[in-house]
């Protein structure tokens, strides 16, 4: 009787009432936090997996475009910086010139020597033939203009062998013929008409010349190597996802990514380069020289130099893999979940994936921006 009451009094108690409900939900309480655990570690995983997509397709990335760009600057923007420095006035033999495209220029510098002859692109705008001066483009501006110089009068000059000597428009083309004639890289004219002393702008000129090309193509070289290394196999890419995620195997780990996006990391590029080349000394200088241009022709292995560096092109399996990543290359990765504590397998069930579309884009409708008229503004984008 006494335990009848006891039940009948707790029962009625309003305490008591909170107590069975609690017990009926307990496990319903424990089944939500064991929910929110394993939700919160699916999402940790894909978190982390799309992070080191995003930071391995970058990176990546950002070697082909760095490459890219350093070799739109080698084509043209850095060696007409270089050799504009050589400011050192000529001398007139004959100021009272008056052939057509000479006529009132009395202030040539070396640099004239071989700007005028195609030896070296300018910027654009044109450069200035009477101030000697030509501003370097705006941070803003998309179109550098970087061109040969083409006077009245000098496109219809021929070499020995009746080439034109200073047309330079079949190597303004995305993809120019290979130089098989010796190149003229000094103006005969104003050579001719102007005291060109080996021991004042002459030779050295020649030979600084010849060195800062040199240069540049030994710079476009090393470059090149280096950038091949980096992208052999996607090595990059996987790298960089490995060490920011703990789930998968170095030799194994973005295999599926990886091999989409290799396909597009090679951009073959080509050296425009010559092997004989001309240049010129003036008599005028020469004990007893009665005027005009000596010519000097030089075989670029004589010298123990490889063929002359012009510039690099990119040749027409690269073209078409630019006009691809300007479109976007979109990278899909499949990637493991930690076991549950309800022992289902989400893997198998779900395959869940990351993804990302990298870009890689610079201010052309071709995406090339390499050559002709380099532009070295080449940028990696990323979008989900």
């Amino acid at each position: 009787m006494r335990i009848t009451q006891h039940i009948h009094y707790t029962l009625q108690n309003r305490r008591a009432q909170l107590l069975l409900p609690a017990v009926l939900l307990l496990p319903l309480f424990v089944l939500v936090i064991y929910l929110l655990v394993e939700v919160t570690k699916v999402s940790i995983a894909k978190v982390r997996h799309q992070f080191a997509l995003d930071n391995a397709a970058y990176t990546q990335m950002t070697t082909v475009s760095v490459f890219l760009n350093a070799t739109a600057l080698l084509n043209g923007p850095l060696p007409y910086r270089v050799l504009k420095t050589y400011d050192e006035k000529l001398i007139p033999v004959d100021k009272d010139d008056s052939s057509r495209w000479y006529r009132g220029k009395d202030n040539w510098t070396v640099f004239d020597l071989f700007f005028q002859a195609g030896a070296v692109p300018t910027l654009s705008p044109d450069y200035d033939k009477e101030a000697r001066h030509n501003p370097a483009p705006k941070q803003e501006s998309v179109d550098w203009g970087v061109h040969y110089a083409k006077y009245p009068g000098m496109e219809s000059q021929e070499d020995e062998d009746g080439n034109p000597a200073y047309d330079r428009s079949e190597w303004e083309k995305e993809n120019p013929a290979p130089i098989k004639d010796r190149i003229w890289l000094m103006n005969k004219e104003m050579v001719d008409k102007h005291y060109v002393a080996a021991k004042k702008v002459g030779l050295p000129a020649i030979m600084a010349y010849l060195n800062t090309y040199v240069q540049v193509g030994d710079t476009f070289n090393l470059q090149k190597d280096l950038y091949q290394k980096l992208i052999k196999n996607a090595g990059m890419f996987r790298e960089g996802y490995f060490l920011n995620v703990d789930d998968c195997k170095k030799n194994e780990c973005a295999r599926q990514s990886a091999s989409r996006l290799v396909q597009y990391l090679s951009i073959p590029t080509k050296r425009q380069e010559a092997a004989k080349v001309m240049v010129f000394v003036s008599a005028s200088d020469m004990a007893g020289g009665t005027g005009g241009a000596v010519k000097v022709p030089l075989e670029m292995s004589e010298v123990g130099a490889e063929p002359l560096f012009l510039f690099a092109y990119v040749d027409g399996t690269g073209r078409s893999h630019l006009k691809s990543l300007k479109r976007g290359i979109t990278l899909k990765q499949n990637f493991p979940l930690p076991r549950n504590h309800f022992n289902v397998d989400l893997v198998t069930k779900y395959k869940p994936y990351v993804r990302d579309t990298v870009i890689l884009n610079c201010p052309r409708a071709n995406n090339n921006c390499v050559w002709p008229n380099p532009l070295p503004k080449y940028n990696v984008i990323l979008r989900p």
